[in-house]
């Protein structure tokens, strides 16, 4: 997963970040593969947003934070990222009317979607087609069954 589809509040550890001048000064400000980095907040359009590394505040655009590759603690991922089976969710990223829409399909936190393929699931209110843009907005972890 990419620095860039990690929530603000969520901690992640670097795995890599690119080789060349962008990965350069990424390495030189302190997003060194190991270290950990939290995702402190966000500009009100969401880009730029505000990091914690070693330490210190320190503010990326998107594109930047995408090419730097992370792991979520606990094995948080998007739902866009996830194969199939069942998996918890943890975190919902968007406004009311998102929150409201998931609602009606079942999806909240703490309830479970059983995974089908690629872009369907099954909740407690029917099977549904979930496109990648609000998949990358539903943050899972794999459910303990």
């Amino acid at each position: 997963m990419s620095l860039s589809d990690v929530p603000v509040g969520f901690e992640a550890k670097i795995i890599s970040v690119p080789d060349d001048a962008v990965g350069n000064r990424l390495l030189s400000i302190g997003f060194v593969p190991g270290n950990k980095v939290k995702v402190v907040g966000c500009a009100p359009l969401g880009d730029p947003r505000i990091y914690m590394v070693m330490g210190k505040m320190v503010t990326l655009r998107n594109d930047d934070a995408m090419k730097i590759l992370v792991s979520v603690e606990d094995g948080i991922e998007p739902l866009s990222n996830v194969t199939e089976g069942i998996w918890r969710v943890v975190h919902l990223t968007g406004g009311r009317s998102f929150h409201e829409k998931l609602r009606s399909m079942g999806i909240d936190i703490n309830s479970t979607v059983k995974v089908v393929s690629k872009g369907v699931v099954e909740t407690e209110k029917g099977t549904f087609k979930i496109g990648l843009g609000m998949a990358k907005r539903i943050f899972v972890r794999r459910d303990k069954v």
